[in-house]
């Protein structure tokens, strides 16, 4: 299904950095009911938004370029694209380790892929500006996170990879929700 963005307003930056663009309740409404998959319980999102710019590349571009600069830049590109997507209906779970205070913790999302031309162009603009190649982040919204409220950052498709540990069928997304 094909989610119309073509009209999205520039979202700017948050304080972490990042560039999220959200996604309209209106066109695809958060998940209402927790699930439980693999003995793990999943909390549903509260809003969904597509991670445009990630934390890292955010704070470098932010580091390279004075403040005025960088956002005319980046909304002139965002503002030159069709932000809509399709939704791809591939669901994954992902799952990453990661140390908390010492300790070892292990977060988990499940994530729906998505088709958004508008990422591979918008990634070519920001890589010129900073004179090179950037890995394009693999389009998608999260749905569900275990572990940490705010997900798994998944900057390119590399560490998609890295961290996916087994496609969801929406069936079993379906039967694993949890009476809420």
């Amino acid at each position: 299904m094909r989610i119309e963005m073509s009209k999205a307003g520039w979202p700017g930056w948050t304080a972490e950095r990042t560039l999220v663009l959200p996604v309209p309740v209106s066109a695809w409404a958060p998940p209402s009911n927790a699930v439980t998959l693999d003995g793990v319980a999943f909390q549903p999102k509260p809003e969904l938004h597509v991670t445009l710019v990630g934390a890292a590349l955010g704070s470098e571009l932010h580091a390279v370029f004075e403040k005025q600069y960088l956002d005319d830049r980046a909304r002139m590109a965002f503002a030159a694209l069709d932000w809509s997507f399709v939704r791809a209906g591939r669901l994954l779970m992902l799952r990453k380790q990661a140390r908390v205070a010492g300790e070892p913790k292990q977060f988990r999302s499940i994530i729906e892929r998505l088709g958004m031309p508008a990422m591979r162009r918008f990634h070519l603009a920001l890589g010129r500006m900073l004179g090179r190649e950037l890995a394009v982040p693999p389009p998608h919204v999260t749905l569900f996170t275990a572990g940490r409220a705010k997900g798994i950052g998944v900057a390119s498709a590399r560490q998609l990879r890295a961290h996916a540990s087994r496609e969801v069928s929406g069936e079993a997304l379906s039967l694993a929700k949890t009476p809420g």
